[in-house]
């Protein structure tokens, strides 16, 4: 008995906007203005994961998490930056 191939449905997915704005803010957050740029970045990766948890459609989980972890990075070097830079100020008088 031959079993007919039936054609499967695929759901349609939908790129996340948000997923692919955090991943921006991140990217320009390493080059300029980390300091804002890089809890920003944390903020909109961790808004793109929950919009994506909760809608099967979207997609771009690869990219918030991308953006999610640059953005930590930044934020994190630039405070040690700024930390660095003003022991640094400091010590000089």
């Amino acid at each position: 008995m031959a079993v007919k191939n039936q054609p499967v449905m695929e759901e349609a997915t939908i790129p996340c906007k948000e997923a692919n704005d955090a991943l921006t803010t991140a990217i320009i957050g390493i080059f300029c203005l980390g300091i804002i740029l890089g809890p920003m970045a944390i903020s909109k990766a961790l808004k793109a994961k929950k919009m994506i948890e909760t809608n099967p459609q979207l997609t771009g989980s690869g990219k918030a998490t991308a953006a999610l972890i640059i953005g930590i990075i930044v934020t994190v070097l630039t405070v040690l930056g700024l930390i660095a830079r003003f022991a640094t100020i400091g010590s000089s008088y």
